[in-house]
């Protein structure tokens, strides 16, 4: 897991990155996790994170613009708030925050705080559906597109195929992963299995192909190459 805190206080921030992984150790979750000093040290990179911990007030600007910015550039990584001040937090909705922390952190809810990001992140992983009688759960990373067919949904996923009542709209609703874009109203692809496009035509790494409606043809590609930037990292 990748985390990474933007905190213009030094001493602050290494503080709470010292704190963030003996919590990460203790929940015995692999992580790596980075410090910036500035909002523009952040923006400079290219690296995807899963979790981001923002001070609302930082030296080259505030954490929520910053939140904003990286929101626009495509970044879905979790966001927590770490401020003094309580005056953030409806602006927060605006760019989906995890949560707030008050300043000065206090251990005990900054562990319950992670400790609940981390079985969020955990649910986030998989796409639960029923098929027929079974109860489905796939992780997202191996499900290559989503189908809406008359009045039920395909689900292509890397193992098989599978079919449920569950439309294609309330899928989408469930999936919280930048991997994942609505490309026709037919259709929501895994752009990790892009092999090559072809005007408004996705082929895919097992050949089949996918159609991007010209509505959605420029945010596509907005966001494909986002994709890339941020799974090269």
């Amino acid at each position: 897991m990748r985390i990474a805190i933007c905190e213009d206080d030094k001493t602050e921030a290494r503080l709470l990155a010292d704190l963030v992984q003996k919590q990460m150790v203790h929940l015995g979750v692999t992580s790596r996790t980075d410090v910036y000093f500035s909002a523009k040290d952040l923006l400079d990179v290219s690296t995807r994170y899963d979790l981001l911990l923002l001070d609302c007030r930082l030296g080259d600007g505030t954490g929520i613009d910053l939140a904003r910015t990286l929101r626009d550039g495509g970044c879905d990584a979790a966001i927590i708030f770490v401020t003094a001040y309580d005056d953030y937090v409806y602006e927060g909705y605006e760019v989906n925050a995890f949560r707030y922390l008050l300043k000065p952190v206090d251990a005990i809810v900054l562990n319950r705080t992670l400790s609940d990001f981390v079985t969020y992140y955990e649910r986030e992983k998989y796409l639960d559906f029923i098929s027929g009688k079974r109860m489905i759960r796939l992780n997202l990373n191996e499900i290559m597109y989503i189908e809406s067919s008359e009045k039920h949904s395909i689900v292509r996923h890397v193992g098989g195929i599978y079919e449920t009542s569950v439309t294609i709209a309330e899928l989408q609703a469930r999936i919280n992963s930048y991997a994942f874009f609505r490309t026709h109203r037919r259709f929501i692809v895994n752009m990790h299995y892009i092999m090559e496009i072809d005007k408004n035509i996705i082929r895919l790494t097992n050949d089949e192909k996918i159609e991007i409606s010209r509505r959605n043809l420029v945010n596509f590609n907005k966001c494909y190459m986002n994709y890339l930037k941020y799974s090269m990292s």
